[in-house]
């Protein structure tokens, strides 16, 4: 469970557009979650989640398991994709509770995740997963529904428009697949314990609270067909085939009462989306690359009901695209965050309270564009948020 009061920024300049600050509480998720097994070699899991006051209920995750052995296992339903650590790692486990790839503006589209943003995380698919000798390697592998639409994939200078003759075609839509495929190395020999891939959902941790030291080193890679062949101004420009290559890095040691914890990723991605070169006058194919560093540093002692941590989050998204008002030229749609968490985990992940802020400036050619349409560059957003999972 989740619960959420925030204190929102300003999104824009004049009141029409909503130049004021908002305060919200919220039932950010309600998540009914259940896993077991039939055999020991047939196993299942599902993740029914509640989102918002509202009260749609959906089906988060849910899949059957086949655990032939630590090996090799075989995982199947609606699953995480296998590409990025953050594409694995519960939500109840973040660092800083609003997440990964923040972009209040909604300035970002598509190239904010290198995922399907309307499956968030995972889709359905086939995955195979495992532990290799005793779990200093792991892998998955997994296939997964490839989507092909036209929505909101070219940026034109003034925001993001729909590709092709009709909004939203979805022309060859599921007709190949998405390959999502990942490795991890854990220095064994060093002391260091490996977060297992032979589970029944496959899932990793941001924090492990010091009940066991970490190293994890990570590669990935991705390829998925995202939009049907496309016609832009007039031109024929053909399809977008995203490829996309990631390496990242976890750590966290226990030393007597203080337990350090720091991340780092880069993530590649080509052919994203569309952009207008106003230079040239021509559509092209642009590129993403996203990196961020998050860390912790908690007191594993109970200071009167839990222990304290203190957790900050920086991360910069950088996808090829211009804008111009005719006088000047300004490349790339760039957005960075950072966020600072107090953390105050009164039993572990079960009971938690965390206060914070995460502060989002968008600069280059998206700070042009959201000036121009009288809309905020810089925002920062406080919250008080309250976790409990029974």
């Amino acid at each position: 469970m989740k619960i959420w009061y925030k204190n929102l920024d300003k999104r824009a300049k004049s009141p029409a557009d909503g130049s004021w600050h908002q305060n919200v509480f919220d039932v950010g998720e309600v998540e009914l979650k259940f896993e077991g097994q039939v055999t020991p070699l047939f196993q299942f899991y599902a993740e029914l989640p509640t989102n918002g006051a509202d009260g749609n209920t959906t089906i988060d995750e849910a899949a059957i398991n086949l655990a032939f052995a630590k090996e090799f296992q075989v995982l199947a339903g609606e699953i995480r994709k296998s590409f990025t650590r953050a594409q694995l790692s519960s939500s109840y486990s973040y660092l800083t509770p609003q997440g990964y790839w923040l972009d209040p503006q909604k300035a970002l589209k598509t190239i904010r995740t290198p995922w399907d943003p309307k499956k968030n995380n995972q889709d359905s698919g086939l995955m195979v997963h495992g532990d290799l000798l005793d779990g200093m390697f792991r892998y998955r592998v997994g296939v997964y529904n490839e989507h092909r639409d036209t929505g909101g994939k070219f940026w034109d200078g003034t925001g993001w428009a729909n590709v092709g003759q009709t909004p939203n075609t979805k022309a060859n839509d599921l007709k190949n697949f998405e390959w999502n495929a990942r490795i991890e190395f854990t220095p064994t020999m060093l002391g260091f314990k490996p977060e297992s891939a032979a589970t029944i959902t496959s899932k990793v941790a941001d924090t492990y609270l010091g009940a066991k030291d970490v190293l994890t080193i990570g590669l990935g890679y991705h390829t998925a067909t995202h939009t049907p062949k496309a016609r832009i101004l007039g031109n024929d420009v053909g399809d977008l085939k995203r490829k996309g290559w990631t390496v990242d890095a976890m750590f966290e040691k226990k030393f007597g009462n203080v337990v350090p914890n720091l991340q780092i990723g880069y993530i590649s991605l080509d052919k994203t989306h569309f952009y207008r070169n106003f230079t040239t006058g021509t559509v092209k194919k642009g590129d993403t690359d996203v990196w961020y560093v998050t860390g912790q540093l908690l007191f594993d002692q109970c200071v009167w009901l839990g222990k304290p941590a203190i957790a900050f989050r920086y991360e910069n998204i950088t996808g090829d695209g211009q804008w111009t008002d005719g006088t000047i030229l300004k490349k790339d749609l760039t957005a960075e965050t950072f966020g600072l968490a107090f953390n105050y985990y009164i039993k572990g992940q079960a009971a938690r309270i965390s206060v914070g802020f995460d502060h989002t400036k968008y600069d280059d050619a998206l700070k042009h564009y959201l000036k121009a349409g009288n809309k905020e560059d810089s925002i920062t957003d406080w919250y008080l948020y309250l976790q409990s999972k029974f």
